[in-house]
């Protein structure tokens, strides 16, 4: 180059490389992309064990009964499809399931299969007693759709026996 004009030649560094560069802010730009790589990991890590619904692992919880159990999404979508699957062990004429009011406040239910021989209303809850025959064991299902994205923190009785049940949906 000229000696008149006003750019300078930076010096040859250690490593050969002709550059005069601040290094400290290129380094912190490192640290913050490494840490969102981890972060992105672990959410794929959380999709793949079905935290975040639609299958996995961890998308449904098992809901034990004396005489049933019940299969309850642990994290559903809004908008999206689910299930409750009920299932009696135990041979009797019909079975009770009685479900608290917040649970309807936050999923649509679009179908049960069978249908209930009787639902009612009760304080704070819908009651939906089904017809048994043959042998043990039955199941029944409803199928869901959530309407609102949030906590959900209901009850379950189902032939007497009360069980809390807590659920995510997200958005």
């Amino acid at each position: 180059m000229r000696q008149g004009t006003r750019l300078t030649i930076p010096k040859i560094r250690p490593d050969g490389l002709q550059l005069d560069e601040p290094r400290a802010r290129q380094r912190r730009y490192w640290r913050v992309q490494r840490v969102a790589w981890w972060c992105f990991g672990g959410m794929m890590l959380l999709a793949v064990l079905g935290l975040t619904g639609s299958g996995g692992v961890f998308s449904r919880q098992t809901v034990h009964f004396a005489d049933a159990r019940a299969e309850v999404p642990r994290v559903s979508r809004w908008e999206g499809s689910d299930e409750v699957a009920i299932t009696f062990d135990n041979p009797a004429p019909s079975h009770e399931v009685r479900i608290s009011q917040p649970f309807f406040e936050r999923f649509q239910v679009e179908r049960i299969q069978p249908e209930p021989d009787r639902a009612s209303l009760a304080e704070g809850a819908q009651v939906m007693t089904f017809p048994a025959t043959g042998p043990a064991p039955h199941q029944v299902k409803l199928d869901l759709r959530a309407m609102h994205f949030g906590w959900t923190r209901f009850e379950m009785t189902v032939n007497g026996e009360t069980r809390p049940i807590t659920l995510i949906v997200l958005p």
